[in-house]
């Protein structure tokens, strides 16, 4: 194989590395969030996590378009293991967003931040008693995004490299 496909595996894995770092800003907030009592250093977390998210999905679309051209420049489109690891990172993402939305979306509204619905800026309401917003974060899990996370994570790389069938 010649050295452009050296380099756009280079690429993708790269983008993979890059998007765990920026993702990782996320996974660190959710944690911290669970035991911040202080709703001013609970925005100050959600702006952080919020600042990764452009990195992390410039890296996930790098991820993703570098893995697909590799995937037809070394003939693998042919090989189950690449839809596989395809399909499951399609779905993860989509289950991560889901989840994280669900959960994170709320919080911004509920901490008196700017926030979402579909998209779309909603306007900034006044920040919710603590009460209510421990009570929201009592019901998010984010053990259970990282499990889930870093478990597809590690089983798409050990398909790349072990290419099963």
């Amino acid at each position: 194989m010649g050295s452009l496909y050296l380099w756009l595996k280079y690429v993708h894995i790269v983008a993979g590395f890059t998007f765990l770092m920026a993702h990782g800003v996320s996974v660190f907030v959710a944690f911290q969030l669970k035991k911040e009592k202080d709703i001013t250093r609970m925005q100050s977390l959600m702006d952080v996590s919020a600042a990764a998210w452009p990195t992390m999905m410039l890296s996930l679309l790098a991820l993703l378009v570098g893995g697909i051209i590799t995937g037809f420049m070394g003939g693998w489109w042919s090989s189950i293991w690449i839809w596989v690891s395809l399909v499951l990172l399609i779905g993860l993402t989509g289950w991560m967003f889901g989840v994280g939305q669900g959960a994170y979306h709320p919080l911004r509204r509920m901490l008196g931040m700017e926030w979402m619905i579909q998209g779309k800026p909603q306007p900034v309401e006044k920040a919710r008693p603590m009460a209510e917003i421990e009570a929201h974060l009592a019901k998010t899990n984010p053990r259970i995004l990282l499990i889930v996370g870093l478990g597809g994570f590690f089983f798409i790389l050990w398909l790349m490299i072990f290419k099963p069938f």
